[in-house]
């Protein structure tokens, strides 16, 4: 069994659907949001896919961007009506994560090549972008361990991992911020979604560049309409 690009990325949108409709519609129940932890780590690894094939990086940057603020306000509003304060969207993570790859090709010096994507990372976190400096280290890792499934299972392992235990151990010694303790316990389940990513045959499928970049604050205009028509869902 295999799958092209085109098939990893219908996944990750349905595991994306499921997730929000378990945020906005469904929050006690788990199993959504645990489906839902697949979904990052596709797109960030379809978004480093884009990264190492695309013909314009700047032109591929700049869409990332432009699509971060037109989605902005209505997942703004839509968290907003469900009384979450958001971040800001997984599109400005995925932004930076593309920054941080384009310094690590334009700089020969070592150091530069860790010490700029470092701050890209840091600034990402800062920001409070969707999943923050993990999102982007995450999208970094598959960049340089694209084509090495193995580097690319353990350093995922250890991003998602730690990237999840030290939030947790934080919030139980501090007993502060408004992520569940349970949200941090299942964040490791994102992993499984290396098994697809290891079927990947290297082949890009039906040609949909703009599906997920119209998909993604499509979708927050209708849970946001639901919410407002239908208070009591």
């Amino acid at each position: 069994m295999s799958m092209n690009s085109f098939q990893i990325k219908l996944i990750a949108i349905i595991t994306m659907v499921i997730d929000h409709v378990g945020l906005f519609f469904f929050p006690n129940i788990l199993l959504f949001r645990m489906v839902g932890r697949l979904s990052f780590p596709l797109f960030s690894w379809l978004i480093a896919n884009g990264a190492i094939h695309t013909h314009n990086e700047d032109k591929y940057r700049r869409r990332i961007i432009i699509f971060a603020f037109i989605s902005h306000i209505p997942y703004y509003l839509a968290n907003w009506r469900i009384g979450i304060e958001p971040n800001l969207n997984v599109l400005f993570t995925f932004y930076f994560a593309l920054l941080a790859i384009k310094s690590i090709r334009i700089f020969k010096n070592k150091i530069l090549q860790i010490l700029i994507p470092l701050i890209i990372i840091i600034t990402a976190q800062l920001l409070r972008t969707d999943y923050g400096g993990m999102g982007v280290l995450s999208t970094i890792v598959f960049y340089l361990f694209f084509n090495n499934f193995s580097k690319t299972l353990l350093l995922e392992t250890i991003v998602y991992t730690l990237g999840n235990i030290v939030p947790l151990a934080s919030l139980l010694l501090n007993n502060t911020g408004n992520i569940p303790s349970y949200f941090l316990l299942i964040g490791p389940l994102a992993l499984i979604s290396l098994l697809f990513i290891y079927l990947y045959n290297g082949k890009l499928g039906p040609k949909t560049k703009y599906l997920f970049y119209i998909f993604y604050p499509v979708q927050y205009v209708i849970f946001f309409l639901i919410l407002e028509l239908f208070p009591k869902l």
